[in-house]
């Protein structure tokens, strides 16, 4: 979605989008009154945030080109 990006700016916006979403899931897990959910949400929150990641830095290989490689062709006379 981003398009392709060097290894360096892969690794930041990894990095920040975890952050964001694990803090998010354990801000949204502590509104809850049991303590212990904190934990389940930051897991909740990791797991979104690494799909978040990989669907912002995955590159769209699409369809085939259209040419058509035919191979070398031999010409017999």
């Amino acid at each position: 979605m981003l398009g392709p990006l060097p290894r360096l700016y892969r690794i930041i916006v990894s990095v920040i989008a975890l952050a964001v979403f694990v803090a998010g899931g354990a801000w949204a897990a502590y509104t809850f009154p049991y303590p212990r959910l904190v934990s389940v949400g930051a897991t909740i929150g990791l797991a979104v945030g690494a799909a978040c990641a990989f669907l912002l830095l995955h590159e769209n290989h699409g369809t085939q080109s259209a040419h058509i490689n035919r191979g070398r062709r031999t010409h017999y006379r």
